[in-house]
């Protein structure tokens, strides 16, 4: 464990959230931080498709030449997926490095989990001077931490809108969209992905901004990204367009981030942690025929309601728990699906019973743990 996670032990993401820009904006105004050290900005907000949109953009940037820096979350083994530079994931000691020289400022300003990651990741783009930063929200947009009042000059992207974190972005749809568009500066420019045409109005409407509206007969089926993960690498291509002012070919091949339609075996990796994530993927899972589903999400989310769904999908349904996280559920009882506390347990129960395709969904950290359990074991 680097000193960073060590510090930040028993002060999660999610511990005493208080939504404020205040604290991020006074610690980077004290290190003197400036946007020009970023290069061009791409700011991504959204339900779904963060993960995905910014990591196929990243790609493309390299690919193309430019020097490019990358902060996503959450992460999937380690925090140092987080901060991405170039190709390489920020290591402990650049990580140590930073978060000793600037311990005080992150104390004295009382930054949470997510800020003072963000907060570092920022000071050590700054170092390295990319042509391109993508920054993707943690949750929501207006009060995150990535929409720091100090980084105005750059291009918003808008992924796929649906119900998520209501306890924090509001109880209906149109609420949880303002927070998303709380991003988006007078000056900024705008791609849009491809939404309901209801959302898609709404938004139009919401904003004076110059648009660019991906449409349905935008997307178009790909044998290297299934559905939804097409269209997201549309949603890539076309920030791509914005800013160099050329198509990015389809014959170069990208990766889907980690978790993401990762087969290990006959084991899929499937992070999807919300209701409206998991209706768009559901048809793309039954291609694959699974016989188990290993599921958990965190206790914010409505965890019927998403059993339900995935009843379509497969019938064997194991829930279970994310162990040492104060987020997780912590018992389970229905009649159509079986309990097993520890994910280990519920994955080996699965495993052992199961001879078909399994499918670890619901929460990333289910996927992540999941993940590294395989490592230690051989009997998948």
């Amino acid at each position: 464990m680097n000193k960073f996670e060590s510090y930040y032990a028993e002060k999660y993401e999610f511990k005493n959230l208080e939504l404020t820009l205040s604290r991020i904006n006074d610690a980077l105004n004290e290190v003197k931080f400036t946007q020009s050290t970023l290069g061009g900005v791409i700011h991504i907000a959204g339900t779904n498709g963060k993960g995905s949109t910014s990591y196929f953009i990243y790609q493309m940037l390299q690919n193309a030449g430019f020097k490019t820096a990358l902060f996503t979350s959450p992460h999937i083994l380690k925090i140092n997926e987080r901060i991405v530079y170039n190709g390489n994931e920020i290591s402990n000691d650049e990580l140590n490095n930073i978060f000793i020289k600037y311990e005080n400022i992150i104390i004295k300003h009382n930054l949470s989990y997510f800020e003072a990651i963000f907060f570092i990741a920022i000071l050590f783009f700054s170092i390295n001077q990319p042509d391109y930063t993508i920054l993707e929200t943690g949750m929501g947009g207006r009060y995150d931490a990535t929409n720091t009042s100090l980084i105005n000059n750059k291009l918003c992207v808008i992924t796929s809108m649906g119900y998520d974190h209501a306890a924090y972005l509001g109880n209906n749809i149109y609420s949880i969209i303002n927070e998303k568009l709380g991003i988006i500066r007078e000056t900024s420019n705008v791609i849009l992905a491809y939404n309901s045409i209801s959302i898609t109005n709404y938004i139009s409407k919401q904003l004076s901004n110059s648009i660019n509206i991906i449409s349905k007969d935008m997307i178009k089926e790909n044998e290297n990204y299934p559905y939804p993960y097409n269209e997201n690498y549309i949603t890539a291509k076309t920030i791509y367009n914005t800013l160099l002012n050329k198509d990015f070919s389809d014959k170069i091949k990208l990766k889907l981030p980690p978790c993401r339609m990762e087969k290990i075996g006959r084991i899929i990796l499937d992070g999807s942690h919300n209701m409206h994530g998991i209706i768009k993927i559901k048809n793309s899972w039954k291609k694959h025929n699974i016989e188990c589903i290993l599921f958990t999400v965190t206790n914010d989310r409505d965890i019927y309601d998403t059993l339900n769904i995935l009843q379509t999908v497969c019938s064997n349904i194991i829930v279970t728990t994310l162990p040492n996280n104060v987020r997780s559920i912590e018992n389970f009882t229905s009649d159509n699906t079986k309990f097993i506390q520890m994910p280990d347990d519920a994955f080996n129960y699965a495993v052992e019973y199961y001879k078909g395709n399994i499918l670890v969904t619901g929460s990333f950290y289910l996927c992540a743990y999941i993940k590294e359990y395989m490592k230690r074991c051989s009997n998948v």
